[in-house]
């Protein structure tokens, strides 16, 4: 049987439906950790129809459950895999999900920092294991979060509540920022490589404000979970200047040769929003937002949401000018975002 942990973002007596509220959902975690920790694949029979099995297969692009399944059995060849899912099972077979217990008051509390009480949505998140990120979601399914707890088992409360929030923080955008659109067919520069650029400016903002959740563990000493990540951080931090440099180059490519459909567009974005290239764009869409927020307030990150993307650029282009120490994109490149819809 399935169990949700409810949880509301406002804590007060009683359930409004004024309130941001999110569930969490153990339960396809708990049954491929124990498989995998065990060996014993002998699965529930509604296992491969559950609405978690199906948001794995759609992200490694598996024909089907089989497919899967197989993946999970070559997790108990490889050690850290087989470690993590033994840890995993053994925490999630107790009362509560054991240290699991304080992980939702820990999000709320994070949340509560830069989303207004007035908001309102309700919002699941979905605990799995096996999938090739540490965290993601679908765009036509956007109240919905999967978070993969095999990279997890050695993180403290609050730095796996950061990733959860950084992860709600993108449904909690889907909300506010305006709707896109973009081209279905290629087309001529003129028209389809603005909406192209509108797209990337649009993920820099989406990442670089859910990253205000994950980027305080470079603060803080560094812990198992932490210390790789927070070297990245750093490596981004004495090369911002670079990466500012590419963000608007991939921009430039955007405009002048546009992508001929989503799956280019995909490989262009990868060489800034993936982790084989230290994932660069969430360090300078962090430092933008930053930024901002010390000039404008927590609040302004909401507020800038529901404008569009270019306005995210523009306020930082504003803020980052006057300061005369932070990197600046070109005059030319601010030009061409400002003419963004």
């Amino acid at each position: 049987m399935r169990r949700w942990l409810l949880l509301l973002l406002v804590l007060s007596c009683g359930a409004r439906a004024d309130q941001l509220s999110f569930g969490f959902d153990f339960e396809n975690a708990r049954i491929v950790s124990k498989a995998v920790s065990t060996g014993d694949f002998v699965l529930p029979a509604s296992f491969c129809t559950s609405d978690d099995t199906k948001a794995l297969i759609r992200k490694l692009r598996f024909k089907d459950c089989e497919a899967l399944v197989n993946r999970l059995k070559t997790m108990r060849d490889r050690p850290k895999m087989l470690d993590a899912a033994t840890v995993l099972t053994a925490e999630l077979s107790k009362p509560g999900y054991g240290k699991y217990a304080p992980l939702a008051a820990e999000v709320s509390r994070q949340l509560k920092e830069y989303i207004p009480a007035t908001f309102s949505a309700q919002l699941k998140v979905h605990f799995i294991f096996g999938s090739s990120s540490g965290g993601f979601a679908f765009d036509d399914v956007p109240d919905d979060v999967y978070v993969d707890m095999k990279g997890f088992t050695d993180a403290t409360t609050q730095e796996l509540a950061e990733t959860i929030a950084h992860e709600l923080f993108h449904a909690v955008q889907n909300h506010l920022m305006p709707a896109e659109t973009l081209p279905t067919v290629a087309g001529v520069k003129e028209v389809t490589g603005p909406l192209w650029l509108n797209h990337l400016v649009a993920q820099l903002v989406r990442e670089g404000t859910a990253e205000l959740f994950t980027h305080p563990l470079a603060d803080r000493p560094p812990t198992p979970f932490s210390a790789q990540k927070i070297l990245g951080i750093e490596r981004n931090a004495k090369r911002i200047g670079g990466i500012r440099t590419m963000f608007e180059t991939l921009g430039w490519r955007m405009l002048l040769v546009p992508p001929a459909d989503e799956d280019a567009y995909d490989s262009i974005y990868g060489i800034m929003f993936y982790t084989d290239f230290d994932e660069t764009a969430y360090d300078l869409g962090w430092l933008m937002a930053s930024t901002i927020i010390r000039q404008d307030g927590k609040a302004a990150i909401f507020e800038l949401l529901k404008q569009p993307p270019k306005q995210f650029v523009l306020r930082y282009q504003t803020i980052a000018q006057k300061e005369g120490k932070l990197p600046l994109f070109s005059a030319d490149f601010i030009k061409e975002v400002d003419k963004l819809p």
